[in-house]
């Protein structure tokens, strides 16, 4: 019989150093906001897989939302995909989520007589020790002339993507698909605007102007278009900002030479609430508010609501994750009891269980029916969130982070307003 073998994939990784290889070494970074090209040749991948072993696990790991070009190869491949959103400080860590799940299997009494590791780095020499103790071949694939010579030397055995026969299935120019600097100068003069509305002044103070346009692009960063630090990126725009400093003020102001832009076109307003919604999440996680996808957690007081319509209850949170996750799976097949537990830790935050009874766990009295859990939901969102920003909510925007979609907005706004 050959070998079993379990593929963990940081699909991120791999598909930054494929385009940092076409740049002539260049680092390259996925921009979440930004489509990205397909770059990977997965079904080459898949092929050498079924070549080298038995298969019992093949799971990758990326915020999936800019690699919708690769919806169509996914959707007919056997594997599980994992979605893992940016921290509260825009960055997404797949090497921790990965390597906590190569511990979890090989912990299990069916793991692996082998775990390749898809696209790792020198974040992942670490597992060396802990797959080996386990007695299992580690074997990892990469990109030549990127990819970390530790990390190589970490693999009992290695493979480069090109020798495997898989194509760079994208040749076309990078500009398209990374930040650039005609983007980054439309995202200020956006913000700039947006604030100007808001405060009322045409003169706007520095240290307001990048949460601005964070709050549109949460992935911004001015390094990527060559910049030590977001003042020279500022000074550097002469033709579009007048930069000024009062005498005994710690932050210099800038204002628009040609005044505010014109109101947005709906269709801007539509991406503007999609990048405040993320900015939302992200204020929701400095809150100590760790999101499932919007969509999974929505669904998933649906689910709840379930639980208390039939009067069930449960024995320990970990039943409880194991009907949801069982339940969630008949819309969702992918979805991992990671995201489930989010669902349950959001919902714990909101007061829905009683103190245990008789050994089992259930919903408060005052907890009726589905519009009660999705009341306390919303309430403490709003507190979490519409209590730390600075500027009005956007209820629109608000609505799509809580459930994925904005029909939502109007039942916010009246829970905001009952509060205040």
């Amino acid at each position: 019989m050959p070998d079993s073998i379990a593929i963990f994939w940081d699909f991120t990784q791999l598909h930054e150093t494929l385009l940092t290889a076409a740049n002539n070494g260049n680092p390259y970074r996925v921009t979440p906001t930004i489509d990205q090209p397909e770059v990977v040749d997965i079904n080459c991948l898949l092929s050498y897989a079924d070549e080298v072993g038995r298969v019992v696990l093949n799971r990758l790991y990326a915020d999936w939302r800019p690699f919708s070009s690769y919806a169509e190869v996914l959707g007919e491949a056997p594997v599980e995909l994992i979605q893992l959103f940016p921290n509260n400080m825009g960055q997404t860590s797949v090497s921790r989520q990965l390597t906590a799940d190569v511990t979890a299997h090989l912990q299990s009494a069916d793991r692996a007589d082998t775990v390749v590791i898809i696209g790792g780095g020198s974040e992942y020499r670490q597992l060396r020790q802990i797959v080996r103790e386990q007695g299992v071949k580690l074997v990892g694939i990469g990109v030549e002339s990127v990819t970390d010579a530790f990390w190589i030397e970490s693999c009992d055995d290695f493979k480069f993507y090109d020798q495997l026969g898989c194509a760079r299935l994208y040749t076309g120019p990078l500009d398209d698909v990374s930040l650039d600097s005609e983007r980054a100068r439309a995202l200020l003069t956006a913000a700039m605007s947006q604030l100007v509305r808001y405060y009322g002044t045409e003169w706007i103070q520095q240290v307001r102007i990048k949460p601005a346009i964070i709050r549109q692009d949460p992935d911004f960063d001015e390094g990527l278009i060559g910049y030590e630090a977001f003042s020279h990126f500022l000074r550097d725009q002469s033709d579009l900002l007048e930069r000024r400093h009062r005498e005994g003020e710690q932050e210099p102001e800038y204002r628009l030479i040609d005044g505010p832009t014109e109101a947005a076109s709906p269709a801007d307003r539509v991406r503007n609430s999609e990048h405040l919604a993320t900015y939302y999440l992200r204020v929701a996680g400095q809150q100590g508010i760790r999101m499932p996808d919007p969509v999974i957690m929505w669904e998933g007081i649906d689910v709840y609501a379930s639980f208390l319509a039939d009067n069930i209850t449960f024995h320990s949170f970990s039943e409880i994750d194991q009907e949801c996750l069982r339940l969630l799976r008949e819309d969702f097949p992918t979805l991992s009891m990671t995201e489930v537990k989010k669902v349950r830790q959001v919902l714990f935050k909101c007061f829905l269980f009683r103190p245990s009874v008789d050994d089992t766990i259930g919903f408060h009295e005052e907890i009726k029916d589905l519009a009660d859990i999705e009341d306390r939901y919303f309430e403490l969102m709003l507190a979490r969130i519409g209590n730390n920003l600075d500027e009005p909510l956007d209820y629109t925007a608000l609505s799509l982070a809580l459930t994925g979609n904005p029909d939502q907005a109007d039942r916010l706004e009246a829970l905001d307003t009952e509060e205040e």
